[in-house]
C-alpha cells in the first residue's frame, strides 16, 4: 500500500517540521525549524499560523493555552486564535516542558562550545499567567521530563546522572541507578517509568537496570511490561520482561511511536533516514510483522491518539492517517494481491496447457 496515498490529511508547514501535538477533538498543531507554528482543526481546516522566536521543539496543550518551546524562550499563544499570551526568555535554551499540578515546568540548558559541554541547567516553574514562580539550577542536564506516579521526574546527565523527582517547591530527590551512565530519553505509562541510557542500559523507577542493549538507547516507548526501544546503531527492537519479542536492524530510526489498532491489534509506526532516503515502516506492535512501507523525506517528528497518527517530515509536510481510512485502504490492496495471484495462477494454467 502506498501509505502517502492513504493519509486522511497531507499539509504543508512551510518549513522543516521539528514538533507535533494531536488531540482528537482539537486537531493538530505543528512547529518548525524556523519557528512557524500552525493549528489544524479536527477536520483539517487551517485555524492560524503563528511565528515564534525561533526552532520549536516542544508543544504542550492546556486549559486552552499552546505552550511551546522555541529558541531561549517559552511561550503561551491562546489555542484558539493563536494570539501570544506571554513569552520568557530562558538562561540556556530551552529544550523541553510538562504541565504538571497547574504549574508549567519547563527546562533549559546553556552550552559552551569552547568546552563542547553543558555548564548549568535548571527547571523553571511558571504560573499559566506567565509568572516564574522559582527556578532550581543544577550541573546536570535534564534530557528528559516525565510524569509518573503523581510526581515530575527528570532523568540526569553527568556529572550526578541517576534521575530526580521536583516537587512544587524545586526541592530534588535523588535516586541513582546501577549504572553511572548518563540518562539519555524515558518513558512512563501509568505503572511504568523507564529511563535509557548511553551505554545501552535501560532502569526502571527504582533504579534497576531491566536490561542492557547493544548500543546507546536513542528513544524509548514504554508499554505494559515492557519498552520499545531505538538503539543508536540502528537497531528497532520490543522487549518484554527479559524477553526481545522482535528487533529489525536498517538505517537510523528518527521518529517512533505506537499506533491506532488494524484489525484488533495495536500499530507502531517509526521512520528511517539513510542520510539520503527516508522509509516509514507500519508494523504490528505486538509480533514485530511489517504490515507496509513507502519511502518518503525525512521524518522529524510524531505524535498519535486513539484514532489517528501524525508525522511531519524535514520537507514541510504534515501528513495524518485514520484508523477507519487506513483499515479499508489495506483490506482494499489485500483484497487486490488476492485477485492478481489468482489471475498469475490462471495464466500459468493456460501457458502450462498450450504447452502440451
Amino acid at each position: 500500500m502506498d501509505l502517502f496515498a492513504s493519509a486522511w490529511m497531507t499539509r504543508s508547514l512551510g518549513e522543516s517540521v521539528s514538533a507535533l501535538y494531536l488531540e482528537q477533538e482539537v486537531g493538530i498543531f505543528a512547529g518548525g525549524w524556523n519557528g512557524c507554528l500552525k493549528h489544524w482543526d479536527a477536520e483539517g481546516e487551517l485555524m492560524w499560523t503563528a511565528i515564534l522566536p525561533d526552532r520549536i521543539t516542544v508543544l504542550a496543550l492546556h486549559g486552552g493555552n499552546v505552550f511551546a518551546t522555541a529558541g531561549l524562550h517559552v511561550v503561551c499563544l491562546e489555542a484558539a486564535t493563536g494570539e501570544q499570551r506571554w513569552s520568557y526568555a530562558l538562561e540556556g535554551s530551552a529544550d523541553s516542558l510538562s504541565v504538571f499540578d497547574n504549574h508549567l515546568y519547563a527546562v533549559s540548558s546553556v552550552y559552551d562550545i569552547e568546552h563542547n559541554d553543558f555548564l548549568e541547567s535548571a527547571v523553571w516553574n511558571f504560573s499559566f499567567d506567565g509568572t516564574m514562580n522559582w527556578i532550581q539550577r543544577m550541573d546536570e542536564r535534564p534530557w528528559t521530563i516525565l510524569e509518573y506516579n503523581s510526581k515530575l521526574w527528570i532523568g540526569l546527565g553527568r556529572p550526578k546522572c541517576g534521575f530526580s523527582a521536583i516537587d512544587t517547591k524545586g526541592e530534588l530527590t535523588h535516586t541513582s541507578t546501577d549504572t553511572d551512565s548518563p540518562i539519555t530519553c524515558g518513558s512512563s505509562t501509568p505503572s511504568s517509568m523507564l529511563f535509557g541510557h548511553a551505554n545501552g542500559a535501560v532502569s526502571d523507577e527504582k533504579g534497576k537496570i531491566l536490561f542492557l542493549e547493544q548500543s546507546s538507547i536513542e528513544t524509548l516507548y514504554a508499554i505494559s511490561k515492557g519498552y520499545i526501544a531505538t538503539l543508536e546503531d540502528g537497531t528497532l527492537l520490543y522487549r518484554k520482561a527479559d524477553t526481545e519479542v522482535w528487533a529489525e536492524s536498517g538505517t537510523p530510526v528518527t521518529a517512533q511511536t505506537g499506533g491506532f489498532l488494524y484489525q484488533g491489534q495495536p500499530t507502531h509506526w517509526s521512520g528511517r533516514w539513510s542520510g539520503t532516503q527516508g522509509t516509514i515502516e507500519v508494523r504490528n506492535l505486538n509480533t514485530g510483522e511489517l504490515l507496509t512501507s513507502s519511502q518518503s523525506g525525512r521524518c522529524e517528528s510524531s505524535a498519535s491518539d486513539s484514532t489517528r497518527i501524525a508525522l511531519g517530515f524535514e520537507t514541510g509536510e504534515v501528513c495524518l492517517w485514520e484508523q477507519d481510512m487506513f483499515e479499508r485502504r489495506m483490506s482494499k490492496d489485500s483484497q487486490m494481491e488476492k485477485k492478481d495471484e489468482r489471475k498469475s495462477a490462471l495464466q500459468e494454467k493456460l501457458r502450462a496447457l498450450r504447452d502440451r
